[in-house]
C-alpha cells in the first residue's frame, strides 16, 4: 500500500515519469524503413494517427505498420481518411501484448529487409516497447504520441506505474536480451 500510495502521489508520478524518460533517447530525425504504431485502445488512436500522419508527411519512412488487436485495422482506416495512400499502410491485428507487437512485426517486416523503425507509442509505454523491439534486432527511433487530454494527472500516474511494473516484469522474463522472432510470418495475419 505504501508503494502504491507513493507511486500515485503527484511527486511519485513525476519521479516515475522522469525515470522512464531517462530510458528513451530523443528522436534523431533519421529516415527509417517503416513507421510502426502500437495500439493501446480507442482513446489513444486519434493522437497516434495524427503523430503518424505528421511523420509520413515528413517522409520519415515509405511504410506505415499498425500493430495490435482491436487497433490495427481502425488505425489503418483513420490513416487512409487522413489522405495517406492505402498501399503504404500495413499491419497486423493479432497481437495483444507489447511482446507480441514486437514478435509479429518482426515476423512480417524482417523478411522484407526492414531494420530501422520509427516506433510510435505514448511516452510511458515507450521504454518497454523500445527495449522489446531492440531485442529482436531492430534499430529503433522512438517517437512518442501524446496521452489523451481526458486521461488527467491521475490517469497518467496509473499509466506510469503500470509501465514500471511491465518494464520490470519484461526484464525478469528476459525479453530485452537479443533473440529472434519465434513466429513464422504465415502464422500472423496481415491487415492489408
Amino acid at each position: 500500500m505504501l508503494v502504491y500510495g507513493l507511486a500515485m502521489s503527484p511527486l511519485g508520478g513525476k519521479i516515475g515519469a522522469a525515470g522512464l524518460a531517462l530510458l528513451v533517447p530523443a528522436d534523431n530525425g533519421q529516415p527509417a524503413d517503416a513507421i510502426v504504431v502500437l495500439g493501446r485502445g480507442e482513446r489513444f488512436r486519434a493522437s497516434r494517427v495524427q503523430t503518424v500522419t505528421d511523420l509520413w508527411r515528413e517522409q520519415r519512412a515509405p511504410l506505415i505498420f499498425a500493430s495490435g488487436r482491436g487497433d490495427a485495422i481502425e488505425i489503418g482506416q483513420m490513416l487512409e481518411a487522413n489522405g495517406l495512400p492505402p498501399e503504404s499502410i500495413e499491419g497486423e491485428p493479432c497481437s495483444t501484448t507489447t511482446n507480441e507487437n514486437a514478435l509479429f512485426t518482426a515476423a512480417l517486416l524482417k523478411p522484407r529487409g526492414a531494420k530501422r523503425l520509427v516506433l510510435v507509442t505514448d511516452f510511458p509505454h515507450m521504454a518497454r516497447s523500445l527495449l522489446t523491439f531492440r531485442s529482436l534486432g531492430f534499430e529503433v527511433i522512438p517517437h512518442t504520441s501524446p496521452i489523451p487530454a481526458d486521461y488527467g494527472p491521475k490517469g497518467e500516474r496509473l499509466l506510469v506505474m503500470r509501465e514500471w511494473i511491465g518494464l520490470i516484469s519484461y526484464g525478469l522474463m528476459g525479453r530485452y536480451f537479443a533473440r529472434t522472432a519465434e513466429i513464422h510470418p504465415v502464422d500472423v495475419t496481415s491487415v492489408y
